[in-house]
């Protein structure tokens, strides 16, 4: 049921032209399969994949013995770099001699879990730039460097992406079109995924500590309420507190969130605590919450709107968190989450594709299993496919259902369609 962009060659020559280095979007749920597509695409694709933390020289010296499966004689100058450990642009000047006389010559060179060199802090920031801005100069332009990583340095790339020498695909169908988007101008970038486990990411690399349960909760409260009284933080996080003590434990935990971040998350102005701009927030539940608005006053026609909504919902809300103002926002993000699920169904429906939109309505159903509407449109698209035995087993779970939790018995309105569908009609 995925409606990912399908990276055919033509897509990927024209999101690579004339650059030499490939990056994969970490957070692009296609990822894996846009890295197969590499090594079955057809052209020829030489393969390695990183297994432990590696520095550059360590890391050439593993790749050029591992690449000699697909050509015998592969890597002698790459290999003799790394073990006279030579500097940066040599290094790089003598993977691509080796990349250019290689038989067969490969048209993408893949190293996956690149993070165990990019971001091993044993490996030489700088040392890695120098490297990998010489090797997009020395490569030629038929042959491209893929990189798969679990994690993107923004800072380390940015400048790469900017000047046309790097590329990230995938990364347009990330939040917001792209973090990597060359147009963004902006210094810093913080993604926060309410709906996806709760990973927060600036510029690319994770916050793995808040020093405590109360910097990340009140970290969340900011984002998800980007324009705030001291008065409600106050109310949410301390209510039984005086208002000195408060403040007190406020402002330490707020200073905690900006050493975590290495950037303030917000500032006071005009009585209300706002984004303070130092920062570009990309944030799931945003979005989300964005499109169903959209979709509610102009519903669409095209499934790929409401999709839109639904990849972005992976987890419901902060769901390892049960703070007051969480719950509530969690029931109110997954009733949202269900009016995504329905409102696909119901364009599948019109574009008579039954069986996705059963698929989506069930989905929808075990949202919200107490809605008839639901339970009356499934029984519909089985009787319309001939399905009698289903839509009656539908009619009788829900029934089952309105039992245990409520006591009472389906409508009228469904008891009727459940009696023309036993008698055929």
């Amino acid at each position: 049921m995925s409606n990912h962009t399908v990276f055919t060659p033509e897509e990927v020559s024209i999101q690579t032209q004339d650059r030499n280095l490939i990056l994969l979007a970490p957070r692009f749920r296609g990822r894996n399969t846009l890295l197969a597509w590499f090594l079955e695409a057809g052209s020829e694709a030489y393969y390695f994949a990183l297994n432990e933390r590696a520095t550059l020289h360590t890391f050439l010296s593993e790749m050029a013995e591992a690449l000699r499966d697909f050509d015998p004689k592969f890597g002698a100058q790459t290999a003799q770099a790394a073990s006279r450990k030579a500097d940066a642009a040599d290094c790089a000047e003598a993977l691509a001699a080796d990349l250019k006389k290689a038989k067969p010559k490969p048209s993408y060179l893949v190293v996956d879990n690149a993070d165990l060199l990019l971001n091993n802090p044993e490996a030489d920031r700088a040392t890695l730039d120098t490297f990998f801005s010489r090797l997009a100069e020395s490569l030629p332009n038929d042959i491209k460097l893929v990189l798969n990583s679990r994690l993107l340095d923004y800072k380390m790339w940015f400048n790469k992406v900017q000047e046309g020498v790097a590329t990230v695909l995938g990364d347009s169908e990330t939040l917001d079109s792209g973090i990597f988007n060359p147009n963004r101008t902006e210094p810093a970038h913080l993604e926060v995924y309410g709906l996806a486990a709760g990973y927060v990411f600036v510029d690319g690399m994770p916050i793995t500590t808040w020093d405590g349960p109360l910097p990340r909760n009140l970290f969340y409260f900011f984002v998800d309420h980007p324009m705030v009284t001291r008065d409600e933080i106050f109310d949410t996080f301390w209510p039984e507190l005086p208002t000195k003590e408060a403040t007190n434990v406020f402002h330490v935990t707020k200073r905690k969130i900006s050493e975590r971040l290495g950037y303030e998350l917000t500032q006071y102005s005009a009585g209300f605590y706002r984004p303070s701009g130092q920062m570009a927030v990309h944030y799931d539940v945003a979005r989300f919450e964005s499109i169903i608005e959209e979709s509610r006053l102009n519903p669409p026609d095209d499934p790929q709107v409401w999709y839109n909504a639904i990849k972005l919902y992976r987890t419901p809300f902060l769901y390892k968190n049960d703070m007051s103002w969480m719950v509530k926002r969690r029931e109110q993000l997954r009733l949202a989450y269900a009016e995504a699920l329905i409102g696909i169904a119901r364009v599948y429906r019109i574009q008579n594709d039954t069986e996705r939109s059963i698929h989506f309505y069930l989905r929808a159903m075990r949202e919200v299993p107490q809605r008839e509407d639901i339970h009356r449109e499934l029984m519909s698209l089985y009787s319309l496919r001939g399905e009698t035995t289903k839509a009656i087993a539908q009619y009788e779970k829900l029934a089952e259902i309105l039992k245990r939790t409520l006591g009472i018995p389906p409508s009228k309105v469904t008891q009727a369609m459940y009696n023309k569908i036993r008698s055929g009609k």
